[in-house]
């Protein structure tokens, strides 16, 4: 008896349905790309369930003969391709002929269809079998249906993540369609709820992209984006230009023959293009239009068509990186610098307002040992790297012989009186690092600070041994739940791209353990009522703070501790002094009493040393001596 046999249709049907769709918005996918491939210019979305229960699309392009519609369920049957040498000329989006047959096997789908003058006609499938046709309306364009999405197929359910983070990722995908496709409209609902209403855009580039882009990455950034055009590749680029560069990845797009893809190629061209003038914790938000012979490009190395090949990747490289800096740099302006009007409210309100967002820096060093840790609100801006979005260290305890000599310190706060001399911190339980007396010496680059002690010299980073102590002060009150809580005396705004906003909010309940206070006010936009008392952050601070955040966020499902560690560093990170701030003699003398308390003082939050000791052994080798 053979041991090969060929699988029945139902098997195979459902194993291409798992090559083609992970999820809900691989469905949608298709979907759209059926119906922008249909000619339509208005495009209806329903889901409810975040997909499981529902997802249709209605469109009102070219729509199907009823010998059509039947075929249209058939594996690899298409109108798109005749031939394997067709894909040398493709223009279309789908032409493998898998999608429908695909997400038939897995649901219960219903499609109705009818040509221009034609009779409507309407196919139901269940489990990819015909279950019931019918007439329909002689209504131009396809409605399809998908309900019940992989109900035979439960092992395949066990997968899907929470409702929030699968309608991310639903948005996701129609905010690439929508950025892609600028002459179709989009509207969308979600539960019943609009979330986009996207109109037809009439004009070429790049006004009708920038139009369709103050919808999905914002008015602020879309606002900022650089604009040029280039024969080579039919490139054409929308990029920010480098003073107003973004915290998050999230709004980089990029579109080859108006199909969104992935391309490392592209996107290292363009970060490279960046190269001199980007800080590490910041990125470009960048639209890129490609318009290729297909000959140039594969599209068919991944079931879901998003990775592609180029024929000549280190051409593409380079004309994309000198695209790019070209773009930036030859519309390179200086810095605005904007002055906020002056409001006049009432005098209560006035100073509440003023003491919410503006404390200053030795009011925070004069308070009692229950607000042991503010360091005050340092002026300079967007003057150090932070690199707030790394992953928070885990740190094990080292045997007592490894320990070294010296290390940073960490959290309670003394009041400034007039600073003396030279200061001995010496009591009981003081960390192994730890030898006294120090004397201040002064401030380095306004980056580094100066310390004597008996040993040499002791070097500390003013940011990294401040981020520590905010970093342990805070995630210590979190884990006690004892986070004390400020309303805001005015809600600040925070714009995101809905798919961001519906993951961030997600998160709400737990946010709320953590000090925030989260709401929808829109489909893209979110009120942040409360902070943590001990942050106090501005309200510029605090949008950058939860866009970075609902970046971070991701998945629910994901392990809650790693996403606390990572969010306090987070914030510890963003409220820290910078290099470059100038603090005082005082200001340096309680960093590095409230150092002496961490747990570990010798790192930041994220493992880089906080300080350093240089032996007088090693100052006397250096001079010979």
């Amino acid at each position: 008896m053979s041991n090969i046999h060929v699988l029945d249709e139902k098997t195979a049907g459902k194993i291409a349905a798992g090559e083609v769709i992970e999820r809900p918005a691989g469905v949608l996918k298709e979907l759209l790309e059926n119906a922008v491939d249909a000619g339509a210019t208005a495009i209806n979305i329903d889901i409810e369930g975040a997909g499981r229960t529902l997802i249709r699309i209605n469109d009102n392009g070219c729509g199907m003969s009823e010998e059509d519609l039947l075929l249209s369920i058939q594996r690899h049957a298409t109108s798109k391709i005749n031939s394997f040498s067709d894909l040398e000329t493709l223009q279309t989006f789908g032409f493998r002929g898998e999608a429908l047959y695909s997400v038939a096997a897995v649901s219960r789908m219903t499609i109705t269809s009818c040509q221009a003058g034609g009779q409507g006609h309407r196919v139901e499938i269940h489990a990819g079998k015909v279950f019931a046709q019918s007439p329909a309306p002689s209504i131009k364009g396809t409605t399809v249906e998908i309900r019940d999405l992989f109900y035979n197929v439960p092992a395949r359910l066990k997968f899907l993540k929470s409702d929030s983070y699968e309608r991310a990722c639903l948005l996701k995908v129609i905010e690439e369609s929508a950025l892609a496709n600028l002459t179709v409209g989009y509207r969308v609902m979600i539960n019943g709820r609009s979330v986009y209403d996207l109109p037809a855009q009439k004009g070429d580039l790049p006004q009708s992209a920038l139009n369709r882009a103050k919808h999905i990455l914002g008015d602020e950034v879309a606002q900022t984006l650089l604009f040029k055009e280039f024969d080579e590749l039919g490139l054409k680029l929308f990029l920010t230009p480098a003073d107003k560069l973004v915290s998050v990845r999230d709004m980089q797009y990029i579109f080859v023959n108006r199909r969104p893809i992935d391309s490392k190629t592209v996107q290292q061209a363009i970060y490279k293009a960046y190269q001199n003038v980007r800080p590490k914790d910041r990125h470009p938000a960048f639209l890129v239009y490609m318009t290729l012979n297909p000959a140039d490009f594969d599209v068919n190395i991944h079931p879901q068509k998003r990775d592609i090949r180029f024929v000549n990747e280190s051409k593409v490289f380079g004309l994309v990186m000198n695209a790019a800096g070209e773009t930036i740099f030859k519309n390179a302006r200086p810095v605005e610098v904007t002055l906020a009007p002056k409001i006049d409210l009432p005098a209560p309100a006035q100073a509440a307002a003023e003491k919410l967002f503006t404390p200053s820096p030795m009011e925070t060093f004069a308070q009692t040992v229950a607000e042991p840790l503010k360091l005050g609100d340092f002026k300079p801006k967007n003057t150090f790297t932070l690199r707030e979005t790394e992953e928070p260290a885990e740190y094990v305890a080292r045997p007592e012989e490894l320990k070294p000599s010296v290390a940073p310190v960490q959290a309670a706060p003394i009041e400034p009186v007039n600073a003396p001399q030279q200061t001995d911190f010496v009591s009981a339980g003081a960390p192994e690092w730890y030898h006294g007396p120090y004397r201040y010496l002064g401030q380095l680059q306004r980056s580094y600070l100066l310390f004597e002690n008996p040993l040499g010299l002791v070097v500390i980073d003013q940011h990294a041994a401040q981020e520590r102590v905010l970093f342990e002060h805070y995630l210590e009150a979190f884990e006690a739940r004892a986070v004390k809580v400020q309303k805001l005396l005015f809600p600040v705004h925070v714009d995101l791209p809905p798919s961001n906003a519906e993951t961030l909010l997600s998160w709400a309940g737990w946010l709320k353990t953590a000090g925030f206070e989260l709401e929808p006010f829109s489909a893209r936009t979110v009120l942040v009522r409360t902070m943590p008392h001990m942050i106090r952050f501005k309200e510029d601070d605090m949008k950058e703070f939860i866009i970075s955040l609902s970046q971070v966020v991701g998945d629910p499902s994901k392990s809650t501790e790693t996403l606390k560690r990572k969010m306090v560093a987070m914030l510890a990170c963003k409220k820290a002094i910078k290099a470059h701030d100038q603090i005082s003699p005082a200001e340096a003398e309680g960093l590095l009493e409230n150092m002496k308390k961490c747990k570990d003082g010798m790192h930041c939050p994220h493992g880089r040393p906080c300080v350093a000791q240089l032996d007088m052994k090693q100052l006397d080798k250096l001079f010979g001596r």
